[in-house]
Parts: C-alpha cells; sequence; structure tokens
C-alpha cells in the first residue's frame, strides 16, 4: 500500500509517498479505500515533529478522509462493502487504506463528492460534539459563533490545501 511519510519532522521536514504496510482491520473497524484526505493544522504540527500521534494509532498522516468501505468488522453492523464513507482518524488517511473505528465513520451524502468530504469529519464532529453533547442550551436559547473560518495555517506556510486526493 501506499502512504504519504515524512521523511524528517522538523522544520525542514519533507514529505514522500512510500510502501507501507496495510493496516489491520479489527472487529469493531471499518477499512476505506481512501479517495481524497483532508489536511489539519494537526497535520502540518505534526509534520514538523510537534504534535505526535496518540499511543498506538498510525505514525502516517491524516486525520480526516474519504472513500469507499472495502471491509466491515465482525462486530459492526449498519456497514456494508461499497458504502462511501467519511471517517475522524487518529491518524493513517495519507494512505491508500485507511481503518478507523466505525463510531468515527459517517456516510458520506450525496449532494457531495468524496473530496468535499473529506474535509468535513474533523470541523463537523467537532462542532457536533460541543453543541450537542457538551454544551446545554435553553429553548429559544441563542448561540454565538465567533471565530467559526478555523484555525490559521502556521507562519511558515503561506496557505495550507483543504484536502488531497490519489
Amino acid at each position: 500500500m501506499r502512504a504519504v511519510v515524512i521523511e524528517n519532522p522538523g522544520p525542514s521536514s519533507r514529505l514522500r509517498i512510500a510502501d507501507v504496510p496495510a493496516p489491520v482491520c479489527g472487529p469493531r473497524d471499518l477499512r476505506i479505500r481512501v479517495a481524497a484526505f483532508g489536511v489539519n493544522r494537526g497535520d502540518l504540527l505534526q509534520r514538523r515533529g510537534l504534535y505526535p500521534p496518540p499511543r498506538g494509532a498510525s505514525e502516517i498522516l491524516g486525520l480526516e478522509c474519504a472513500g469507499e468501505v472495502t471491509e466491515v468488522g465482525a462486530e459492526v453492523s449498519g456497514w456494508t462493502r461499497g458504502e462511501r464513507a467519511m471517517a475522524l482518524l487518529a491518524g493513517g488517511g495519507y494512505a491508500e487504506e485507511a481503518v478507523v473505528d466505525a463510531r468515527s465513520a459517517m456516510r458520506v451524502p450525496e449532494r457531495l463528492t468524496l473530496m468535499e468530504a473529506a474535509a468535513v469529519p474533523d470541523v463537523f464532529l467537532t462542532v457536533h460534539l460541543c453543541l450537542f453533547r457538551l454544551a446545554t442550551f435553553p429553548d429559544g436559547g441563542v448561540l454565538l459563533v465567533q471565530g467559526g473560518a478555523g484555525s490559521a495555517p502556521p507562519r511558515s506556510s503561506s496557505r495550507a490545501p483543504s484536502a488531497g486526493a490519489w
């Protein structure tokens, strides 16, 4: 399997495409054939060696991706091979295949291309968590969204792309 790997993390880091072992699909996971992946501030920081992946997560960059489900873990229900999925990952999205806990995957709405869908999970799930799981609103309450444009790219970067594709 091909993946984008970091040659040397740090200020002069470089990325290259390399052959790496395919991730193992566990009983609660989905395997996705990645068509496109999002590029996030976390990826940019990880590339510079400033944001290590969580323990046990893939060393490959990529916190979100979109593509087609190619394998469904034995304990997963509600998903079938061939469905279009977008997912929030702990890492591994910059690869031809990614494995994700099925609870972190969402079906891609018909109106979105896979390229568009790849840039959705991180932002959508962050907002959903904050608004619908953590916040408490009274009936008829008002919400002020301040800074809804997201985080700025690191100062050394003039412009970061929003998504990549194979």
